[in-house]
């Protein structure tokens, strides 16, 4: 028989279930992991009965490339004992072991066939840095590391968590996008779609205003939960200037922005609330866009850590 024609077995994922019985699942198109999968048939995906499991876990797919798993979970999905990064893909090979709440979940996936070159171009999306220009907000906890010598783990989490998850709604409330939570810090964007503007400084002081503001609600909700926190103070920075955008590696959670105005925006976050006598320091680029509308206090000219020559701030004191 002509190797052409010869068939070659399909991709399958393989397990046991919680009471030891063996199955086995062809991958057609996509089969999704997780404790419900709601909506899914139940030809489609694999159920793991563990409290560990996110409703919607992850999701392996065959694509023209081979087999690709993506992680969707909120405790983390391992590949060959390997945590994935939280929202990652990668491709499996045959051989390769999930593991999601304690279930082992092992892939056969024979050579597939290598796909000609001008098929690539179906699958693949072009990424290609382009220059922006944007309003950055970087909101920094103070005395963090002395907080987190000093204090357990778990309500340090609490605390950050609570502190995230309130500042993130804000941002999205006032149609700016969350880049990063880095360690203590929030860093949110406000894209300008058509060169430089007053609408997104605007947008993006008034959401460090609203997070000013929040955080004594922050501090009263969780001592009413009986943890024992100090009354967190915070520093905010914002900058406006041009970027460049682009992604590093080839998932969306590498989206990168690069410019001298977000390395600006996190050193004025350190100074703001402590070295300068404002909870909320903006650039001269940020201040002369927003300085009808909202009662600034001129700073002067700053010396800033790391940095050659001087800036011209600005700081709000919100009533």
């Amino acid at each position: 028989m002509p190797s052409s024609d010869v068939l070659t077995p399909a991709p399958s994922l393989q397990w046991q279930d919680e009471n030891g019985v063996p199955h086995h699942l062809a991958l057609t198109d996509k089969i999704f992991l997780g404790r419900v999968c709601r909506g899914i048939e139940r030809d489609k995906c694999i159920l793991v009965r563990n409290p560990m499991v996110s409703r919607d876990h992850a999701v392996v797919r065959l694509t023209r490339q081979g087999v690709e798993i993506t992680d969707m979970s909120k405790n983390g999905t391992w590949i060959n004992d390997v945590r994935m990064a939280p929202g990652a893909s990668r491709r499996l090979a045959d051989g390769d072991r999930i593991t999601l709440g304690g279930t082992s979940i092992h892939i056969s996936c024979p050579d597939l066939a290598a796909q000609r070159e001008e098929e690539n171009w179906m699958e693949q999306t072009a990424i290609r840095p382009s220059a922006v220009c944007i309003t950055s907000l970087v909101a920094d906890v103070r005395g963090f590391s002395a907080f987190s010598q000093k204090t357990d783990s778990a309500l340090v989490y609490t605390l950050i968590k609570e502190i995230f998850s309130r500042f993130s709604t804000i941002v999205n409330e006032h149609q700016g996008t969350v880049k990063d939570y880095a360690g203590d810090a929030v860093f949110a964007f406000w894209e300008h779609p058509d060169g430089f503007s007053a609408d997104q400084p605007l947008a993006a002081c008034q959401a460090a205003i609203s997070q000013l503001h929040s955080v004594p609600e922050i501090h009263r909700q969780l001592t009413d939960r009986g943890f024992p926190i100090p009354p967190p103070v915070l520093g905010w920075g914002l900058t406006t200037g041009q970027v460049t955008l682009s992604h590093y590696g080839s998932r969306s959670a590498g989206l990168a922005l690069v410019g001298d105005c977000i390395n600006l925006a996190f050193r004025l976050s350190s100074m703001a609330n402590k070295t300068l006598p404002a909870p909320i320091v903006l650039c001269r680029e940020t201040a002369s866009r927003v300085m009808r509308k909202l009662p600034l206090v001129d700073l002067g000219d700053q010396e800033i850590r790391g940095r050659t020559g001087q800036e011209h701030l600005f700081g709000i004191q919100p009533a």
